[in-house]
């Protein structure tokens, strides 16, 4: 008679299941234990690698097409390519220096950029590391970022660069920071502002959508005036004789003066222009011209003379910026009376309008002396326009939102609807008498 319990050989044994679970959580404890022994680096470490890693990444890269032109002369040794490539790496970190005996002080943005994306990323990875909660993403991109700055400071005293401009460097700086404690940021998933008051948490990405929408539109302007004026822009790469390698050199040095131009068109867009030296002027309402440097991109510069009505159309993209910014603001506060909501919207359009002047200053400077000075954004018009345009266009956004607010009424969980913060008790008292008034009126 066959005997209905399972032998030990069988494969339907009743506690089969049961074994398989045992031995998978087994193995994934085992397999945590290894990932744990496997990486070991602590956050610190990471951030210093990181920095480290970023500044030495930046003087390679400018270092090597320094050298590269080097190679294609025979007047100059490889110490001077060296030294040429250190000094322009340090004015790519915001240190002004002499070159070719002219004292410049007008970074580079295009290197910057790739050094601020770089220490995003190593502010997410290591801020991954971090194991308890005392260390938020700020702590991270702090080290990150001083990690980053001490090779630049200690090249620049070693080579006795002049502190001549230490506001431009600390600017440079504060971007850099900025750029890491972004991506630790959104690594950890604790964005920047989320510890602030509830109505201004949206300020930081209101404020970032901004500068978006005006670096926006200062590229609409630049690709604009390079289509209208690119004849001259090749007569003028013409002129030079470069040569092929020349060439290359000439269009990766207009490369990383690329976000220098965004930004100066996003002044022009603005209605403020910006100069190229002592006594000119590019603006919409009229051009001034005087000694500009051998830049084929100086080719699409408008004529000479009174700006076209035309132009002015760009203005609306300071209003577009204010707007954008207001409603970014405005997304998941919990304001809704229209004073409330107006005043918020104008703080987040003049907060945009500052952060692009400050931007707009630290893409200017100078190539030389005499007339080579003072390159860059008009800064005190730009302040102005900027701060009234996209304040007012904020303001009325803002007034908007909140008169649509209005008339849809509070939300059943809006916190707004039951007083400042009125405890459970009192915001019931508050409704029954309300409810009372209301049975009293209907009798």
């Amino acid at each position: 008679m066959a005997s209905s319990t399972p032998q030990l050989t069988s494969p339907r044994r009743p506690d089969a299941a049961e074994r398989r679970r045992l031995v998978l959580q087994a193995s994934e404890a085992v397999t945590e234990t290894e990932r744990v022994e496997v990486d070991p680096v602590s956050w610190p470490v990471a951030a210093v690698v990181g920095g480290l890693a970023t500044a030495a990444v930046g003087w390679l890269v400018v270092t090597g097409l320094v050298v590269c032109g080097w190679l294609m002369g025979d007047d100059a040794e490889l110490s001077s390519a060296l030294e040429l490539g250190t000094r322009l790496w340090l004015l790519a970190c915001g240190v002004p220096v002499p070159v070719a005996g002219l004292d410049v002080s007008l970074v580079p943005w295009g290197v910057t950029v790739l050094s601020a994306a770089l220490l995003w990323r190593f502010g997410g990875y290591a801020v991954r590391r971090v194991t308890d909660r005392s260390s938020g993403p700020l702590a991270v991109a702090l080290v990150v970022t001083t990690a980053h700055t001490l090779p630049v400071l200690a090249t620049a005293v070693f080579l006795g660069e002049p502190w001549r401009a230490p506001g431009r460097w600390a600017a440079v700086v504060l971007v850099l920071l900025v750029a890491a404690w972004g991506g630790a940021a959104r690594r950890s998933g604790r964005a920047i502002g989320s510890s602030w008051p509830a109505p201004l948490r949206g300020l930081p990405r209101a404020v970032a959508a901004a500068q978006g929408v005006l670096l926006l539109a200062g590229a609409a302007v630049l690709a604009l005036a390079l289509v209208a004026g690119w004849d001259r822009v090749v007569a003028l790469g013409s002129a030079l004789q470069a040569g092929s390698f020349g060439t290359a050199l000439l269009v990766v040095v207009q490369l990383a003066l690329l976000p220098n131009a965004l930004v100066w068109s996003g002044s022009y867009a603005l209605g403020a222009g910006f100069s190229l030296g002592s006594g000119s002027v590019v603006a919409p309402a009229a051009t001034s011209l005087g000694v500009l440097p051998g830049l084929p991109l100086l080719g699409a510069l408008p004529a000479a003379g009174p700006g076209s009505t035309l132009q002015l159309w760009w203005l609306v993209s300071g209003a577009v910026a204010g707007a954008v910014a207001a409603l970014l603001a405005l997304r998941g506060a919990p304001v809704r009376r229209v004073d409330a909501t107006t005043l918020l919207g104008g703080l987040a359009g003049v907060a945009a309008a500052l952060v692009f002047t400050g931007l707009a200053w630290t893409t200017s400077g100078d190539l030389g002396s005499l007339r080579l000075t003072g390159l860059g954004p008009r800064l005190l018009p730009l302040l102005v326009m900027s701060s009234t345009t996209l304040g007012l266009s904020g303001m009325l956004t803002g007034a908007v939102v909140g008169v649509v607010r209005h008339l849809r009424g509070p939300a059943p969980d809006d916190a707004d609807a039951l007083g400042p913060e009125a405890p459970d008790g009192e915001a019931t008292e508050v409704i029954g008498d309300a409810e009372a008034t209301e049975v009293l009126e209907a009798r």
